[in-house]
């Protein structure tokens, strides 16, 4: 027996009416805590778009998006909810790695392995980058960034060198 996707006029239609409902509700007074509820459509939307991707065999497009907006609703229903006081100036690296992450998982979905490089690359770069703001705008690292910059920048030497160490040892021979 042949399951019919329903039309996508229908499924909308029912989306729009619930959220209607939910905001009229809302804009009443009376759903005023589940106000700050809202990014779950956010993250539904997100989740939807990455269920289309790998079991549904949708566009690729749709895993930056969908992990964009997934990872995106989390953090924003964390600040609504749990992460109240915390400011979103001190937090801003965590968006640079949704960003990363969002792109590293839209790399890996890649067929061609020039394609994905040139997503994987960046992607690492920008979560490792998060990775080392977030100590300093969260005041976990006590000297300010430019000072830590100032005292360890040769450190980016030393990873230089010991990725070509790896890069040698890992060559095919005859190469």
């Amino acid at each position: 027996m042949l399951h019919r996707v329903p039309n996508k006029l229908v499924l909308f239609g029912f989306g729009f009416i619930v959220l209607g409902a939910a905001l009229l509700l809302w804009t009443l007074g009376y759903l005023p805590a589940a106000a700050a509820l809202w990014p779950i459509l956010v993250m539904l939307i997100g989740l939807w778009m990455l269920y289309a991707v790998f079991f549904r065999a949708g566009r690729e497009s749709y895993v930056f998006s969908g992990l964009f907006l997934a990872l995106g609703g989390a953090v924003a229903l964390l600040m609504n909810t749990v992460l109240s006081r915390v400011a979103l100036s001190r937090i801003w690296p965590v968006f640079m790695a949704i960003a990363g992450c969002s792109l590293l998982g839209y790399g890996m979905k890649k067929h061609d392995p020039s394609a994905r490089a040139v997503l994987i690359v960046p992607a690492w770069a920008i979560i490792l980058l998060s990775l080392i703001f977030l100590p300093f705008s969260l005041d976990i690292v006590s000297i300010s960034f430019i000072r830590f910059v100032g005292l360890w920048w040769p450190v980016l030497f030393i990873a230089a060198g010991v990725v070509m160490l790896i890069a040698h040892v890992n060559r095919r021979p005859g190469g």
